[in-house]
C-alpha cells in the first residue's frame, strides 16, 4: 500500500480524533495534541562483523511554536493511562512508517521503545495491536526489536508483558537497571544493553540467559575495541552515526553488501 495511502487509513482508524500523521518531506510526521513529532534513527551494529544489522528508533519533539522539546514532556501530557497508549502507539506507528518509507535501501531491524506506563496499562495481549499495525505496513513482529525498561516494571508484570510479546514473534532488548542474574534467566532476553564498564557478572548473566549484549555511546575507535575487548555483540553511537531522520543504508541500491569504511578504520 502507497505511503499515502497507510497515512489515510491510519488517520481513519484513530477513533481518539487527537493526532494526525501527515507527509513531511518524502517522510510521516505526526501532531498530537500541540506537539509536533518525527522519527529519528541511529544505525546498531555487529560489532564482530563491523556492520548494520538494525536501526534505533527516537523521537524528535517540536512544541507548536517549533521549539525542541523533550519525548517525555509528551508523555507528561498524557492526562490517563489510556492517553499514553495512544500515545505510545502512535509512536510506534510513525516509525514503523518512516522505517517501511526506506526499506529499498534499509534491511535489518527496527528497534523501538515501549513506554512504562503503556506496559502497566495494557493488562493482557501485549503486542496484538502493534501487529496489526504492522501487518498493514507490510512489516511483521520478527522485523521488530521492542526495547524495554526493566527496571521500571518488575515482577510477574515484565515476565507476563515479554511472554506475550515473544509469542507473537517480537525480539526483546532489556534496558535500564537490569534484574538478577536469575531474573535475567527467567526474562530470557534476546539483547541486553548493558553501559559501558557494566560489572563482568552480568556481562556473564546476559550470556548464560542467551542474550547479544548491547553497548550505547560508542563514539571513537577506542570505546569501540574496549566494547569489544568485554565482550560486546551489537554498538551504537557517533561512531557509526548520529540519530538521523534516514537511516544508514545496510545496503546499496543494487543490493549489494553496504560496506563502507568509517573513519576508524572499521566498517559498518
Amino acid at each position: 500500500m502507497p505511503l499515502s495511502e497507510l497515512i489515510r487509513y491510519f488517520n481513519v482508524a484513530d477513533t481518539a480524533d487527537d493526532s494526525t500523521l501527515y507527509p513531511s518531506d518524502g517522510q510521516v510526521a505526526a501532531w498530537h495534541q500541540g506537539w509536533h513529532l518525527a522519527s529519528l534513527f541511529a544505525p546498531v551494529v555487529d560489532l564482530r562483523r563491523e556492520r548494520i544489522v538494525g536501526h534505533r528508533a527516537s523521537l524528535l519533539v517540536r512544541a507548536a511554536d517549533g521549539s525542541p522539546a523533550a519525548a517525555d514532556a509528551v508523555y507528561a501530557s498524557c492526562p490517563t493511562a489510556a492517553a499514553v497508549v495512544h500515545l505510545d502507539r502512535l509512536c510506534r506507528t510513525l516509525h514503523a512508517l518512516n522505517f517501511l518509507s526506506q526499506r529499498q535501501q534499509v534491511g535489518g531491524y527496527l528497534q523501538v521503545a515501549v513506554h512504562p506506563r503503556h506496559l502497566q496499562a495494557v493488562p493482557n495481549q501485549h503486542g496484538l495491536v502493534y501487529e496489526a499495525i504492522l501487518k498493514r505496513c507490510g512489516l511483521a513482529p520478527q522485523d521488530i526489536v521492542l526495547q524495554i525498561e526493566a527496571g521500571a516494571v518488575v515482577g510477574e508484570p515484565l515476565r507476563r508483558a515479554l511472554a506475550a510479546y515473544r509469542q507473537r514473534g517480537y525480539r526483546l532488548a532489556l534496558s535500564g537497571p537490569l534484574p538478577s542474574a536469575d531474573e535475567l534467566a527467567a526474562l530470557t532476553p534476546d539483547i541486553v544493553q548493558a553501559a559501558a564498564g557494566s560489572p563482568a557478572a552480568t556481562l556473564a548473566a546476559a550470556r548464560e540467559a542467551g542474550a547479544l549484549i548491547e553497548q550505547d555511546g560508542l563514539n571513537d575507535g577506542r570505546q569501540y575495541q574496549a566494547a569489544r575487548q568485554a565482550g560486546c555483540d551489537l554498538g551504537s553511537g557517533s561512531l557509526f552515526g548520529e540519530p538521523a531522520t534516514r537511516c544508514r543504508p545496510t545496503h546499496a541500491e543494487r543490493h549489494l553488501a553496504y560496506n563502507s569504511p568509517l573513519h576508524n578504520g572499521a566498517t559498518p
